[in-house]
């Protein structure tokens, strides 16, 4: 049967995050960057209170209208200058393909996030990974790239600040310089901006930028990582681009109607944004300060450490029914969970033989 398949297909295997484990027999799960915290039960209440009155025999609002014109009052940023998609993850996918054809020069940086070299290669793109090394603190040399991205016809960059995996965040003066010095789009995939300084966002400046656009998403900070919900920002010419390739009812009706609730409540979220914050740090610290690690900064809800051991902690801790990522081997992103559950990880770490560690 392959042979009826596009032969660019053969080369991509399908999505999997920990696909052959048995995630019910972990206790924790700290692998996937998800908010550690469920919704109060009053909100769950309005939310199926709300769910009551829809029409379900009906097709949903294909431009997420309602939803949009909440989330524009919950950022502060004009509804006209937002489009909504399933999850961030598809509007990258209908941005890329909105600026590429195949053979169309895009430029990503590794490590970062996958799935912008994906939906590239999907459309035969020609895909410029950029390596950024750990002993150089995953560092990006920004004049380089733009003089790179000037000289060999570039047509678009994409890259994540904060980064997932490694958690770094880019100055926003340097960013500046750099948008400004090319004359392709930016796509500023700023998903975890929540948890770090916002003055480093674009998103009440962006309208300064006309190549820029940014990326949000309701699963990390708020917390609705089951609904995929995200948002794309930017100048209305880009934001009107991807309404009109994008599937025509591409937001459930569901998850439109629950993520419109859930941003009802922003004294919630921010006391719950808080709280991933403070965990973190305390997390982070004590990792930093108790274990042979090497631990990176970083400006996200995750921790990155590095050790030659880091396959053989990965299986350690996995057989004490916690589950954080394991990145080649060498790298361990291990996501911020409750007080509590951090704290089992770092009782169990301490179990681990450090002595016999790089």
């Amino acid at each position: 049967m392959n042979n009826f398949l596009n032969p660019k297909i053969n080369k991509f295997e399908p999505y999997s995050l920990n696909s052959d484990i048995n995630l019910n027999d972990i206790n924790i799960r700290l692998d996937a960057n998800e908010s550690f915290s469920n919704l109060p039960d009053y909100i769950t209440e309005e939310i199926l209170k709300n769910l009551k009155n829809l029409d379900f025999n009906r097709y949903p609002d294909p431009f997420a209208s309602d939803l949009i014109k909440k989330y524009s009052e919950y950022i502060g940023v004009n509804a006209k200058n937002i489009a909504a998609g399933n999850g961030s993850d598809e509007l990258l996918n209908i941005i890329i393909n909105g600026f590429l054809s195949k053979g169309d020069k895009i430029l990503t940086f590794t490590p970062d996030f996958s799935m912008y070299a994906f939906y590239a290669d999907i459309i035969e793109a020609d895909v410029i990974r950029v390596q950024k090394r750990g002993e150089d603190n995953f560092a990006i040399n920004f004049d380089e790239i733009a003089e790179r991205i000037n000289r060999e016809n570039i047509k678009l960059v994409v890259f994540s600040n904060p980064c997932n995996p490694t958690g770094q965040l880019e100055s926003k003066e340097i960013l500046k310089k750099f948008i400004k010095s090319i004359n392709i789009p930016v796509i500023l995939d700023e998903v975890y901006i929540d948890f770090t300084d916002k003055t480093q966002s674009f998103l009440y400046d962006f309208n300064e930028y006309p190549n820029l656009i940014i990326m949000k998403s309701l699963s990390k900070s708020i917390g609705l990582a089951a609904i995929r919900v995200g948002f794309a920002i930017s100048n209305e010419n880009f934001i009107n681009m991807i309404k009109t390739i994008k599937s025509p009812f591409n937001v459930n009706a569901v998850s439109q109607k629950i993520a419109e609730t859930v941003l009802y409540y922003p004294e919630y979220l921010a006391e719950r944004l808080a709280e991933i914050k403070e965990n973190k740090k305390n997390l982070q610290d004590k990792i930093k300060n108790k274990f042979k690690f090497k631990v990176y900064d970083t400006h996200t809800n995750f921790v990155l450490t590095e050790s030659e051991r880091s396959g053989e902690i990965f299986e350690y801790l996995l057989a004490n029914k916690i589950l954080v990522r394991n990145i080649g081997g060498k790298y361990l992103r291990i996501t911020s969970g409750s007080r509590e559950e951090n704290e089992e990880l770092v009782k169990c770490l301490e179990g681990y033989d450090f002595g016999k560690s790089n």
